[in-house]
This record gives C-alpha cells, structure tokens and sequence, in this order.
C-alpha cells in the first residue's frame, strides 16, 4: 500500500539500534524515535482530516457498522462517505462487528460504553493472550504504560515497543527484523493491552482512517477487522 510522505525526520540515532529502512525496506542510515505528542495533539489532530485518496477496502471477517447501521456493500459506503473514518471494535466473540463513525466523538462515546470491562487477574489476561481472546478490564491502570505492537496476530513475530505520549507518523522509516533491513509498514497485526487509548492510522502523519483502542483492552487479531498489515502511523496517546 503507498502512503502520503512526510518530510519530518528524526535526527537522533539511537544507541544501538539497526539502520532504518526506506519505503522500499532498504537501510538508510538513521532510526528516527518516537515522536512526542503533546497534550493538544489527540484534538488537533482530527480537527481537520486530509481527504482520502485511493481507498483500500477493509474487507473485514465481521460486519461493518456505519454510524449505527449495517453496511452491505463497502465500497458503496466509501463512495458516501469519502472522508477518514474512525474505526473500533464493537462487540464480543461472535457478536463483534467493526464499528465505523464518521464523527470521532461519537466513537470514542461508542467504545467506552461497549467497554466497561471487568477487573481480571493476571492469570486471566495471561490465558486470553494464548488464545486470542479479546477482554479489557475495569482497571487499566495496574497495566503497562508502554504498548507493544506485533508482526503477527496472537501477539507474535517481531515487536514494537511505543512508550506513553509517543507516535511513529511514518513506518517505512522505523526498521524491523533481525537485521533492521526492512520496516514497519503495513506489517502490525496484534498489540497488547495498554493503560492509554492507541490508535493506527493507514496514512502517514497520523492522518487516514483510525482503528482505535480503548485503554484496558488487548487486541490480539487486527485481521478480523480488516486492519491486519495496514498501519502506516501509530500513537500511544498516555499522557
């Protein structure tokens, strides 16, 4: 998938760290860092979306919910609704349906009624993790500040580690594997459970569509919802 460019690079080479790649997945030279956030960035930053270029269908394995109603044809839904949408998982087991909202507010409203949660043990979120089930708790703050993205679903395969307050706004510039010779773009398919919302986006710069989140709930399968191998930025949005 291409992605709109950026031209913001991060100076700072990190001790230690592999070379990081180009869009193409070649070495460069520089592994830029994770980009703060400040406090303003989650308002600015949807305050006014780029529009869409070419839309790449999400084509999820649960249905797509559109601001309360089920869609049957996504493609005619890009062609109504040709802005970003904010995305989220809606729904447990079976019953799961990817949530899409054109306005974020009523997203977020969405996500945090669905997700009340409960408070679980570690052994708990331990055993949900091996097996793939999705569960969020009461209690976000006893989990990890940092959240870790995966290549694979299942929360395996390579890893990315993203602290607190921090975003990556382009991929194709952070490296990945053994030998940090290829990227991060279009590759995440799980992330761990975080004490902060997180969000992906599919353009750089934090722009595009948005899958969303919630803090206290893991998700350990991005292809059920059409957002396997589709991240261009990230932003872990802990304050």
């Amino acid at each position: 998938m291409v992605h709109r460019q950026t031209d913001d690079r991060a100076a700072d080479q990190r001790q230690g760290t592999a070379r990081g790649p180009d869009t193409a997945g070649r070495a460069t030279g520089t592994e830029p860092e994770p980009q703060p956030l400040p406090a303003s960035a989650e308002r600015d930053l949807f305050a006014d979306r780029a529009p869409l270029g070419l839309v790449r269908l999400f084509a999820p394995a649960v249905p797509i919910v559109l601001d309360g109603e089920p869609v049957e044809d996504e493609e005619r839904m890009h062609a109504d609704f040709p802005g970003p949408l904010h995305l989220t998982r809606l729904g447990h087991g079976d019953d799961a349906v990817l949530g899409a909202f054109t306005d974020r507010a009523a997203m977020l409203a969405e996500a945090r009624r669905q997700y009340a949660g409960e408070e679980l043990p570690p052994e708990r979120l331990e055993r949900a993790k091996r097996s793939m089930e999705h569960v969020c708790t009461t209690n976000p703050g006893s989990l990890p500040e940092e959240v870790y993205f995966y290549e694979d679903a299942g929360e395996s395969g390579d890893v990315k580690r993203l602290p607190k307050g921090r975003g990556y706004p382009n991929l194709s510039r952070v490296s990945r594997g053994f030998l940090g010779t290829q990227n991060w773009n279009d590759v995440i398919s799980s992330l761990s459970w975080c004490r902060y919302d997180v969000s992906l986006f599919d353009a750089f710069d934090w722009q595009g569509n948005e899958f969303f989140a919630p803090k206290g709930c893991n998700t350990p399968d991005l292809n059920r919802f059409g957002w396997g191998d589709r991240a261009a930025s990230i932003a872990n949005w802990g304050g």
